[in-house]
């Protein structure tokens, strides 16, 4: 049984969309390559029909991760296609779930890069105060000597 009934035909463009470049690509497509292929310039107007699919069941999402959705049965049920077993869908579980540990790791090290930075900063402003001290000092002692001759 088919929910056809309740798409709109941008909905289904996206679905056909999304099935066509999962097949092409091995991953669905971004909110921003989705927008250009059915003609919708607002990423917000294209999260808000995604959203849309995933109330209605279409679509199912994984966690915050980029391009973390997944074709739902009723999906394939309205393009007309055959939905993939459900091993196929634990693999791509499987894939998400590490595609999630890996921008885990890189968000680590960029947070630790960042606070290494941050402490090189401190330590050349620290420096930069002492230098400009020693330079203040130098020339008051210049002028001393100049006013005192």
């Amino acid at each position: 049984m088919t929910k056809n009934h309740a798409l709109t035909d941008r909905q289904i463009a996206i679905l056909t969309f999304m099935h066509d470049y999962q097949n092409n690509y091995g991953f669905v497509p971004a909110i921003r390559e989705i927008g250009k292929a059915v003609g919708i310039r607002s990423t917000s107007a294209v999260s808000y029909q995604i959203n849309r699919l995933v109330q209605l069941k279409y679509i199912s999402k994984v966690g915050e991760v980029s391009r973390g959705m997944i074709l739902m049965a009723p999906a394939y049920d309205a393009l007309g296609k055959q939905s993939p077993d459900d091993s196929d869908f634990s693999m791509l579980r499987e894939e998400l779930f590490a595609l999630r540990s890996e921008n885990k790791r890189i968000r680590e090290q960029y947070e630790a890069r960042v606070k290494n930075l941050e402490r090189e900063r401190n330590q050349l402003s620290q420096t930069l105060a002492m230098l400009k001290y020693r330079v203040i000092e130098q020339l008051e002692g210049v002028f001393a000597e100049e006013i005192a001759s």
